[in-house]
């Protein structure tokens, strides 16, 4: 019996043991997630853990939408299957469009006139039992959430079935969704929605400002959109009822882009501006396995669409945008089809995963754009928001990612992907990828607003939210593919897809997928960038006879770059990888052609807090060699995006400003009246007239820019 209770004992504290030595030790864990580990739900070697549970939903929904009134009425059937171990006493329902209700947060401005009494509910029953929406005790009402006190707690295991009847204005505030014009809508976040209950944090009760997005359950959407029958309305997920709903020749159109490679125009803006009608106003709508549901309708929008391969099956392209733009939105559905096969076979190289694919384009002017799945709503038809919109696909919509959170595990992501792609497949460039994304970084470096990521995105505001969620983590993204190579970084990251589609990792799944594929402990790199305060400062301590030394004064590892110039013009760039700085504060190179080089820059595309110390000779020394005009200074206006460059003396040199575009530089002189970026990217010309400095001109992703002097 002793022997057997020694033996007992000395288990149980090896288990303790164990366990302890799991912990996470190189870097802070908080609670709530650390709680995960230890249950099961999810393991150190960043796969989902053997106990993970999710819940999902399945929405049957009848939705009508008048135009002339800007109002949408519903009526919806819901399933909610709770997966988790733990009996729920309540259900949590998002009412997104009570942001507009009177009184209720917003992070930015609406038009008065869609303030509201928010969502009108008229009815909610659970498995059979009226619940009144005006009794506070059953239904409370707080911000864009609604709680629902059940009567009987809902069991592990078990499931529950709520109807729900709501009505609700369309919003002309078009913040993502709304009225674009009088006649054409594009409807996200319009159905009472299940929050989503998970392993981490229970019951998502963050309520919805305009500002951190959206975090949803993996669901089945069964839904019928009615509307008059001269509108086109596209959405997520497969139309049930072609040959009911669209009009005779668009049918015909529609089964033909089915299996086509060129675009076929399904209701052209011949159409439109005509008396057109479609058979039917109510179209029917199916998608399985995704995280939410959105829909668009016009009546004097084109359609196109395209057939394009993926792993084996015809994925349905479309675009749909205003009839008088169809000039400068004729290439959107190819640019889709190509990016649909680069995301698909290169970069990330996972095969795009749903059955169709399209874009709303609310403007021929250009603009932002808004990610739901197998669709987006963008805001013009350039190539880069069309690339970034279609990317979300796999970011937070096929890996869904909680970006009320941790909005950087999917915005800088399709940042990364947007660059990568832009850059290598449609410019055929093979060059670096940092100055592609980090321009919006050095402003906000090392300042008090720069919180570490692992901050929950909750906490940041219109000083940080920007650059958190989209250049911080982009630019971290090529680090990191810098740092491991093409190869090793494509394994990791297409695991990391791989083990978490369809499911909700958290940061550090991802730091550890990363860890468990490539074999490497990059703690280095995760404890300084995501964990802690600090900043970049590389430095260029000194260059004597071919041999450069630099330092990094600051405590975030970055790549070093290194552009040499020649006597003959030439030029040589030379990189090492950040985890050159994990043993040390210091790094020495080599320069060839030690007797010929004039000019040395280190940190090109790099974000670094002091600049004017990265460049040999220095940049005191190469001023001194030209005779700039004193009336280069000043303010010049660019008429095409009415936003204003600013010229001005700054520790002795030329710093351009455009606050705008969150654009600051010093200006490295070429001759007196042309210079660059220090890091070499942009040029700048100013043009004289009369003796006067009245222009400057340079470009600038990809434009070609104008300055007038005011």
């Amino acid at each position: 019996m002793k022997h057997t209770i020694t033996t007992l004992l000395f288990l149980l504290i090896l288990v303790q043991w164990t366990a302890l030595g799991a912990q996470e030790n190189r870097f802070f864990m908080p609670s709530e997630i650390a709680a995960a580990y230890e249950n099961g739900t999810r393991s150190y070697d960043g796969k989902p853990g053997q106990k993970y549970w999710q819940n999902t939903v399945d929405y049957d929904i009848d939705v009508a939408v008048t135009p002339s009134e800007k109002k949408l009425e519903g009526s919806e059937k819901v399933v909610y299957y709770n997966n988790s171990p733990d009996a729920l006493n309540r259900i949590v329902i998002r009412l997104y469009h009570d942001l507009f209700r009177e009184a209720n947060p917003r992070a930015y401005r609406v038009s008065p006139d869609d303030i509201t009494q928010g969502v009108e509910l008229t009815k909610i029953t659970i498995d059979g039992t009226d619940y009144d929406p005006a009794n506070g005790r059953q239904v409370r009402r707080s911000g864009t959430n609604t709680i629902i006190q059940l009567q009987e707690p809902l069991a592990a295991g078990a499931s529950l079935e709520m109807n729900i009847d709501w009505a609700q204005q369309v919003p002309e505030t078009t913040i993502r969704t709304g009225a674009y014009d009088s006649t054409s809508f594009f409807m996200a976040y319009w159905y009472p929605q299940v929050a989503v209950y998970d392993d981490v944090f229970g019951w998502d009760d963050l309520t919805y400002d305009f500002s951190a997005e959206f975090y949803n359950n993996l669901g089945n959407y069964d839904v019928r959109i009615t509307v008059p029958d001269n509108f086109t309305v596209l959405s997520t997920g497969v139309l049930q009822n072609a040959g009911e709903v669209l009009a005779e020749d668009s049918y015909e159109r529609y089964q033909q882009a089915k299996t086509s490679t060129d675009p076929v125009v399904i209701v052209s803006p011949e159409d439109v501006a005509g008396d057109f009608h479609h058979r039917s106003g109510t179209w029917h709508y199916k998608a399985e396995e995704v995280s939410d549901f959105s829909f668009a309708l016009s009546d004097h929008f084109s359609w196109d669409a395209a057939s394009q391969e993926v792993d084996g099956r015809q994925v349905l392209i479309s675009s749909f945008y205003p009839a008088d733009g169809a000039e400068a939105c004729k290439m959107v559905t190819p640019n889709q089809q190509k990016t649909m096969k680069y995301f698909s076979e290169s970069m990330p190289g996972i095969p795009y995963p749903y059955p169709e694919f399209t874009t709303f384009v609310s403007s021929i002017r250009g603009g932002g754009g808004m990610e739901t799945p197998m669709m987006a709503n963008n805001g013009g038809p350039g190539l880069g928001v069309t690339v970034h919109e279609m990317f979300h696909t796999y970011f937070p919509m096929y890996v869904r990612t909680n970006e009320k959170r941790y909005a950087w595990m999917d915005e800088g992501w399709a940042d990364f992907n947007t660059s990568y792609v832009v850059k290598r497949y449609f410019q055929e460039d093979q060059g670096l990828l940092f100055g592609d994304v980090s321009g919006g970084v050095v402003s906000t470096l090392g300042t008090i607003s720069d919180l570490p990521l692992i901050t929950s995105t909750q906490f940041t505001d219109g000083t940080n939210y920007g650059y958190s969620a989209y250049p911080l983590p982009a630019f971290l993204y090529t680090t990191l593919h810098h740092h491991l190579g093409e190869e090793v970084f494509l394994r990791c990251y297409r695991e990391y897809i791989r083990r978490w589609a369809k499911k909700s990792p958290t940061p550090y799944d991802f730091f550890y997928t990363f860890e468990n594929v490539s074999g490497q402990d990059l703690s280095w790199f995760w404890k300084p960038w995501f964990f802690e305060f600090g900043t970049v400062d590389v430095e260029l301590t000194s260059y004597k006879n071919g041999k450069l030394s630099i330092k990094n004064n600051g405590n975030r590892p970055v790549p070093i770059v290194v552009n040499v110039k020649y006597q003959d013009g030439s030029t040589e760039e030379i990189t090492a990888g950040a985890g050159a700085w994990k043993a040390d504060r210091t790094y020495q190179m080599k320069i060839p052609r030690k007797k010929e080089v004039t000019d040395i820059t280190v940190g090109n595309g790099i974000p670094d807090a002091k600049p004017l110390d990265n460049i040999y000779p220095s940049l005191r020394q190469q001023y001194a060699d030209f005779s700039i005009p004193a009336d280069i200074t000043g303010t010049y206006h660019i008429a095409a995006f009415q936003a204003d460059i600013f010229v001005e003396k700054k520790d002795n040199f030329l710093y351009l400003r455009v606050p705008g575009a969150g654009l600051r530089m010093y200006l490295k002189p070429k001759s007196a009246t042309e210079f660059s970026s220090l890091d070499g990217s942009v040029d700048f010309k100013f043009d004289a007239e009369a003796g006067k400095y009245r222009a400057v001109n340079f470009q600038y992703y990809g434009y070609d820019i104008t300055g007038e002097k005011r």
